[in-house]
């Protein structure tokens, strides 16, 4: 679905990325894990082709990324965001109507089947009480709700999540989890999601790629991966692994 080689990407004074390499198979759910300014989100922003300026190779289900135009890119995939910052009034109906854009032709309104895929995920995401009010009035556990909202709308192959679940309370949180891994199960939706909570990951991802320093340090099966050696390395933490049936919980401590 994607690979990569020797990707690396600089700003003035410091290289960010420094030469990664990844292999995204279709049907996963895969957790990106690092200290703050490792690289994540930067990593994240270039394989959906927000940011520019990098070298190396990226290839998104078997074409080199840069012969996508931004339109067919985002038929493809849909990314959200840690913020959605606007100072534009927008309704709720009319952000969640944005991610049918990439799907439309020019000048023609949306189809039967663009607002059956839009009332089915306000249905799912419980967000028809939000459907008048204006964006800029939500709180941002709100305005997430909807921006995921609108990533699922999209209806792609591949969802990017930025730390998206940091703004939510616990049930949403695992309620959107949820549903994404239901679809990463029942229609081969492909996940990249950037974690700081380690038991997010546990819980929902099928493998992990922890960052440090710009780089891959280490991947794998989150169950063998996922672990106090690793975690001890990558972030200087210690840690215990605590099961629970199936489940496997992470306790951080110093």
């Amino acid at each position: 679905m994607i690979k990569t080689k020797d990707i690396r990407y600089s700003v003035p004074g410091k290289e960010i990325i420094k030469g990664i390499d990844i292999k995204i198979e279709k049907g996963k759910f895969y957790g990106i894990l690092g200290p703050n300014g490792s690289g994540k989100t930067t990593l994240l922003d270039i394989l959906a082709g927000i940011i520019e300026g990098w070298s190396g190779e990226i290839e998104v289900d078997g074409r080199e990324v840069d012969r996508y135009s931004k339109k067919d890119l985002a038929k493809v995939l849909a990314l959200v965001p840690q913020n959605f910052d606007t100072s534009f009034p927008f309704s709720v109906e009319e952000v969640l109507e944005m991610g049918r854009y990439p799907h439309k032709k020019k000048f023609s309104y949306g189809s039967k089947g663009d607002k059956k895929i839009i009332d089915d995920v306000v249905e799912e995401l419980e967000l028809q009480d939000m459907l008048k009010k204006k964006i800029t009035d939500l709180s941002g556990g709100e305005r997430q709700r909807v921006v995921f909202g609108k990533a699922l709308i999209q209806d792609t192959q591949l969802l990017f999540l930025d730390e998206s679940t940091s703004n939510l309370d616990p049930y949403y949180a695992h309620s959107l989890l949820t549903k994404v891994r239901s679809r990463v199960e029942e229609r081969g939706l492909t996940v990249i999601s950037v974690f700081h909570d380690f038991n997010l990951a546990s819980l929902y991802c099928d493998e992990v790629i922890f960052i440090k320093d710009g780089k891959v340090v280490k991947s794998g099966e989150t169950a063998h991966t996922l672990s106090p050696e690793n975690i001890k390395y990558v972030f200087n933490v210690n840690s215990r692994i605590m099961e629970d049936e199936d489940k496997k919980f992470v306790i951080p401590y110093m």
